[in-house]
């Protein structure tokens, strides 16, 4: 089990103590911290601290606990390479990725497990994420991609009994909030892309995946709870539409490019008038400039990642969707005048798409 930490102080009781409680122990639990300035590293040193909600009892430090504390913030991507590293050199054969705002489940990794060994070719398993404190609600299902490059949360907000009688179902990517992988597919695949520091990372970790042909799955009965807020803070605008442009040079075939470019370059006019009407058209503007920065790195890794590639953007297209249905889109215009554009223009370009 890998854990990034950065500033997650008040996450700490809760999330240690639901892995306690598990059916079956972990068989490491490494925690990386990214040089954290709010008393997460000298909590996660001492480990003495009470059970939350208030409770007379003190949470024990697990026996099979490893902390790794940084010297600098490496993101998300490089902590959880870190830590996956350290788990692969330990003998690990599946290594579970958890966001640090979550509470397990007692039977989640007991049912993660099954789930994997039930199927076969699997490259990752994602635990049906509920939200916090609503837990009869959905965070994600399974996260889904626009075929603009947006990853967003599946069924969120919904109720959670969807899933009630559903033991697993296949998914265009996992959530990196709580990612069960393979370890013997992850070698083939490759680690998490450094050059991303954070968001789009299991999306891209995830289409790298489909494209050598490995299945991604949902465990419908292995639940996590997620602390998640739906505000997007402009940090986050600035790495997701960063590592958005980025993933889509890296995965279409050139034909594809061309024939999504109109539309594209529409949605990113969209985008900086709405970067400029809140606030955030400086780090829009940014994301371009790093992102031409990382151009040479990224055509390299395109030319490596179409010459491996096992599936057609034919198959690809199938996974992905045409209109926008994510959390903090619900504009009247977007939903049901742009929606209703993009989806078609998509509808008829995915029939276009032999290669």
């Amino acid at each position: 089990m890998v854990i990034p930490f950065y500033n997650g102080r008040e996450y700490i009781p809760d999330c240690f103590d639901s892995l306690n409680k598990q059916t079956i122990v972990p068989e490491k639990i490494i925690v990386i911290d990214n040089n954290s300035t709010d008393g997460s590293q000298e909590l996660l040193v001492n480990f003495q601290f009470p059970i939350s909600p208030p409770s007379p009892k003190w949470l024990r430090r697990p026996s099979n606990f490893q902390l790794i504390l940084n010297d600098v913030n490496l993101g998300f991507v490089g902590a959880a390479n870190q830590g996956i590293k350290e788990a692969i050199n330990q003998g690990a054969d599946f290594v579970f990725l958890l966001n640090q705002d979550t509470l397990c489940d007692q039977k989640c990794l007991e049912n993660l497990l099954a789930v994997e060994q039930s199927q076969a070719n699997i490259f990752a398993v994602q635990a049906l994420l509920l939200c916090w404190p609503q837990k009869n609600l959905i965070q994600t299902s399974g996260d889904r991609i626009h075929f603009l490059g947006f990853g967003y949360s599946g069924d969120f907000k919904q109720p959670s009994d969807l899933y009630k009688n559903i033991q697993f179902k296949n998914i265009t990517y996992a959530s990196g909030a709580a990612m069960f992988i393979n370890v013997e597919a992850l070698k083939k695949v490759g680690l998490f892309d450094q050059d991303l520091f954070m968001y789009h990372d299991d999306l891209d970790l995830c289409w790298r995946a489909r494209f050598l042909g490995y299945q991604i799955i949902l465990a419908a009965q292995a639940i996590v709870y997620h602390k998640y807020t739906e505000k997007l803070i402009k940090s986050r605008w600035y790495w997701s539409e960063r590592n958005r442009t980025l993933t889509l040079l890296k995965f279409y075939k050139w034909q594809t490019l061309v024939l999504i470019f109109p539309v594209w370059l529409v949605m990113e006019l969209g985008v900086l008038l709405y970067s400029l009407l809140t606030g955030w058209f400086v780090l829009k503007i940014k994301s371009y400039g790093t992102a031409l920065k990382l151009l040479p790195q990224t055509i390299r890794k395109r030319v490596k990642t179409q010459l491996s590639r096992q599936v057609s953007d034919r198959q690809i297209a199938k996974t992905l969707d045409g209109q926008f249905n994510f959390a903090g889109f619900g504009h009247p215009v977007l939903k049901y005048l742009i929606n209703l554009i993009f989806g078609l223009y998509w509808f008829l370009v995915r029939q276009m798409i032999f290669w």
